[in-house]
């Protein structure tokens, strides 16, 4: 064996790029040497970021008038960023139907496909299920701009069960049977099993009257138990394969979600939440993220470099900007461009309107 031999084995064994004391050579041969064995032109391409994202707006929802509670302050106090407008109001939540429309069209000329809207009256500024207010700011959206319309048209009865048709009726007869809308609809899955038969019953009731009137029913979950539940019941109704594609929401961040507060097992919470879903249901299956409370920057900043489909922004579903700064949300874009420039960061292409019904499955008529 050669003196050069010998060399080129203790570095490669031993050494590696640094420099034996014995070795001749200069540190930057040996380095060079190494890359010729290990050339990073021919790493694999990494494809877990390599689609579209859909981005959907969520405003402006239904605080304040749930939320903060009102005896959350003492008398004569009011939460940061409120206003005494004869009724507690959180100043970033638009009240007239011009604003609230704005709203809407501002976040989808930042990059959002989608939106999801529950109307405010006017009058008071607080939610409402009024149809005629959310065809009102709907027709002015589309008079700008063409997103996929994701509402929920769940409400509980009076024996404690779901309804998930009839105000989805009430959203098509407003549009002349069309479902511009409610391209998609909301499927809650916990906690409202109470009545297991009579809620499964509702569910497949949904579920044929959405395919019916072209409705994608969007699946949305709040615990490991529900996405197990979700696969058992979909797969016992014969929904499984049928739902092409099938759509998953997880709820994380909210009281009433995946409680991901902002600690170190956060990120192994949503890699646990997230490949469950994957490895139960279909490998084409949408998966999306509604993040919510406190912790819902970190929360949708893991799950775009996860490389879920979905993601969901909005007032709808926080008050605080940071986890960890008492900052307020002043206005609804303010959100939805921290989420734009996540995407841009991680090189995730941003779905347009068009993409997002491919993706989901959606067709408008």
């Amino acid at each position: 064996m050669s003196d050069d031999d010998s060399h080129d084995e203790s570095v490669d064994d031993e050494y590696g790029v640094l420099k034996a004391e014995n070795d001749p050579r200069e540190k930057s041969e040996i380095v060079s040497t190494i890359a010729r064995r290990h050339p990073i032109e021919l790493e694999e391409r990494i494809d877990t970021l390599d689609s579209p994202v859909i981005i959907e707006c969520a405003s402006p929802g239904w605080q304040p008038d749930v939320w903060p509670p009102e005896d959350a302050y003492p008398e004569g106090e009011l939460p940061p960023n409120y206003t005494e407008a004869g009724e507690k109001r959180y100043s970033a939540v638009p009240c007239s139907i011009e604003g609230q429309a704005q709203v809407l069209i501002d976040a989808i000329e930042e990059g959002c496909a989608t939106t999801h809207v529950h109307p405010r009256d006017p009058e008071d500024c607080l939610g409402t299920d009024d149809v005629g207010l959310l065809a009102d700011i709907y027709e002015r959206v589309f008079a700008e701009a063409d997103p996929v319309t994701v509402q929920h048209s769940w409400q509980l009865t009076d024996d404690g069960s779901i309804d998930y048709v009839e105000m989805a009726k009430e959203k098509l007869a407003a549009a002349d049977g069309s479902n511009e809308y409610i391209q998609a609809s909301i499927v809650l899955w916990p906690p409202f099993d109470a009545y297991p038969g009579r809620y499964d019953e509702k569910v497949s009731e949904a579920i044929e009257f959405y395919r019916e009137h072209d409705i994608k029913p969007i699946h949305k979950v709040r615990s490991e138990y529900n996405t197990r539940k979700l696969y058992r019941e979909l797969n016992r109704m014969d929904y499984l394969e049928d739902e092409d594609p099938l759509c998953v929401f997880h709820d994380m961040g909210h009281p009433f979600g995946w409680p991901l507060d902002q600690d170190p097992w956060m990120p192994i919470e949503m890699i646990s939440a997230l490949e469950g879903t994957k490895q139960r249901f279909p490998d084409d299956t949408v998966i999306g993220v509604c993040s919510g409370g406190r912790n819902w920057l970190p929360i949708t900043m893991e799950a775009i470099a996860r490389g879920v489909d979905y993601v969901r922004v909005g007032i709808e579903d926080y008050y605080w900007m940071y986890p960890h700064r008492d900052e307020v949300i002043q206005h609804n874009i303010d959100c939805v461009r921290k989420v734009v420039k996540m995407c841009e960061v991680l090189g995730r292409e941003i779905a347009t309107p068009d993409q997002a019904r491919d993706i989901l499955g959606v067709t408008k008529t």
